[in-house]
């Protein structure tokens, strides 16, 4: 029998995405955007990664009126791992995650998919929330970054 191969297809990048950071927590983050924007940014169920030791927070938005969904969430994780060692017998590790690997000190993303958005306005406005230390968009070039993107 011979052997199914499956072929890698390119991902349509029409998605924007602004890297925020911020020490905030992002249940505030989502309430400054919601209330800036004039959105309803809503938590769902939390994105796992590497066989569900990690779980990133993800708010949600739809618009129907725009035809567009925004999602607000966390690149870093932290997974505990018991691992056996030679002193110890069971000695916790706790291990930074990544959604997107290439973003390392950025602590959330808003991905905007579809729609028309004046992006330097959306900055602008996101840079006034007290939350929001600082906010600008960002390029994925990597091919698996972007398939960590598919929410849905």
């Amino acid at each position: 029998m011979g052997k199914l191969k499956l072929n890698h297809f390119n991902l349509v990048d029409n998605f924007h995405l602004l890297a925020i950071h911020s020490s905030s927590e992002i249940f505030k983050i989502a309430f400054e955007i919601n209330k800036k924007l004039k959105v309803s940014l809503k938590r769902i169920e939390d994105i796992s990664y590497k066989n569900n030791k990690t779980s990133h927070s993800i708010y949600k938005y739809e618009s129907l009126k725009y035809d567009s969904k925004m999602f607000l969430f966390s690149n870093k994780s932290m997974s505990d791992n018991n691992q056996i060692s030679g002193g110890l017998l069971f000695q916790d590790f706790s291990q930074l995650n990544f959604i997107l690997s290439e973003f390392p000190k950025t602590e959330y993303f808003l991905k905007i998919e579809q729609g028309e958005f004046n992006i330097p306005w959306l900055i602008n406005i996101l840079k006034k929330c007290s939350s929001i230390l600082s906010c600008y968009k960002v390029e994925i070039q990597n091919e698996k970054s972007k398939y960590n993107l598919i929410f849905e």
